[in-house]
């Protein structure tokens, strides 16, 4: 992950920044400078480094990669539209807009879920529609995807969004941030929806509009399954970096 813009370090404590603007950036410079190859995860972040870093040289984009025998489709079940935020609760995640995102959606029959990653629930409290799904390991994760409806992802800065493209792979329509990497893998209307940074009401919205179409979110799920088979598999991944590998030897 990229640390080194001004959109993280605006963020950053007193030490992070000195970190992040010396000796960080220095090593950075120096590591693009000798390397025979450099590769990111998003386009996103190569385009961030060239302007910050004023590297003109090439970079490869090589998307992360997701296992998909083990992240695909399920059944989907009947009754509450069960929604997923799935992560560390953290600011740079948007974990601070669902309670109001929840709040929006009182009274109707949407419940979102949350995990806790490695982290705690960082302030969070269970309501009757923001319920906890507890501390779930690697190995347990497309199992939650797959009793899930939608996946939230309010997050504020994403390298590339594994969470996304592990959620699409399972079949997942995604109501996101239309920021960093993710344009990269929702596709507006078609796998999702995008909304500004923050906006809590808009993506309340698009939670309301999949909740009352099965059809919608069933026809997302599968455009978005199709661009994770095309563009996120694991193979790909791998295939990808072995070419680079044998072309920089």
């Amino acid at each position: 992950s990229y640390m080194l813009d001004d959109e993280v370090t605006s963020k950053a404590g007193f030490f992070q920044k000195i970190h992040y603007q010396t000796d960080l950036r220095w090593n950075t410079k120096r590591a693009l400078k000798s390397a025979s190859a450099v590769t990111t995860v998003s386009r996103y972040l190569a385009e961030i480094i060239k302007q910050d870093l004023h590297y003109d040289k090439e970079i490869k984009v090589i998307y992360n990669g997701v296992d998909l025998k083990k992240f695909f489709p399920g059944d989907r079940h009947q009754g509450d539209i069960k929604v997923l935020f799935a992560g560390n609760p953290r600011r740079l995640k948007g974990a601070g807009l669902l309670p109001k995102i929840a709040g929006k959606l009182a009274g109707s029959n949407i419940k979102i879920y949350f995990t806790h990653g490695l982290r705690n629930m960082q302030g969070l409290t269970e309501t009757e529609n923001l319920i906890s799904a507890g501390k779930v390991e690697y190995s347990k994760m497309p199992e939650l995807y797959r009793s899930m409806d939608i996946l939230l992802f309010p997050t504020v800065r994403e390298g590339f969004g594994l969470v996304v493209a592990e959620a699409m792979a399972c079949g997942l329509p995604v109501v996101s941030t239309n920021c960093s990497a993710i344009p990269e893998l929702i596709d507006e209307g078609k796998g999702g929806y995008l909304c500004p940074v923050d906006d809590f009401d808009g993506m309340a919205e698009k939670l309301k509009i999949l909740a009352t179409s099965r059809e919608l979110r069933n026809r997302m799920g599968k455009y978005n399954r199709e661009k994770a088979e095309r563009m996120f598999a694991l193979e790909t991944m791998v295939r990808s970096y072995q070419e680079l590998y044998v072309s920089v030897l």
